[in-house]
């Protein structure tokens, strides 16, 4: 199911909340994923965040929200493998990026083209090295509101 480039910009900018209260976790030592419930301030649209820690390098780690349950709006890819952009892309075709590096979506295609985070208008990473504040810059660039308590776990 593909979205218009419209439709995908309305969903990621739309405020959301996530559905429960409890802490988001990260653990620092340990590989984790967890997907949490995010629902738009009018109850209308239902979204999914992602979060994987890495199994073999656990530095790295995915930040992803998602829409009608299966499209990637946006993820943020930290300490993980180096992406190459297809050689017909809008941003940086055939070029090689390295982490940390980001991915919105956009028509005809979806998730597959990264970019620097620097030049992704409206995000701002305040320290790429620091998990908690990568991941509260994230959530604030996908709209989510009244953010949870992010607990590092080992």
């Amino acid at each position: 199911m593909a979205l218009t480039q419209a439709e995908a910009d309305a969903l990621l900018e739309m405020a959301k909340e996530f559905a429960e209260s409890e802490p988001l976790e990260i653990p620092m030592t340990q590989p984790g994923n967890y997907v949490r419930s995010l629902i738009s301030l009018d109850r209308r649209e239902e979204f999914l965040f992602d979060f994987e820690r890495g199994n073999r390098n656990r530095a790295r780690l995915k930040y992803q929200t998602r829409g009608r349950k299966v499209i990637v709006l946006a993820r943020l890819d930290i300490n993980g493998p180096a992406h190459r952009n297809p050689p017909n892309s809008p941003y940086r075709a055939g070029v090689r990026l390295a982490c940390p590096h980001f991915h919105r979506y956009v028509e005809h295609f979806e998730d597959r083209i990264a970019y620097d985070p620097a030049d992704v208008s409206g995000l701002t990473l305040r320290d790429p090295g620091n998990a908690v504040f990568c991941l509260e810059d994230f959530l604030k660039y996908c709209a989510v509101q009244s953010l949870p308590n992010i607990q590092l776990t080992v």
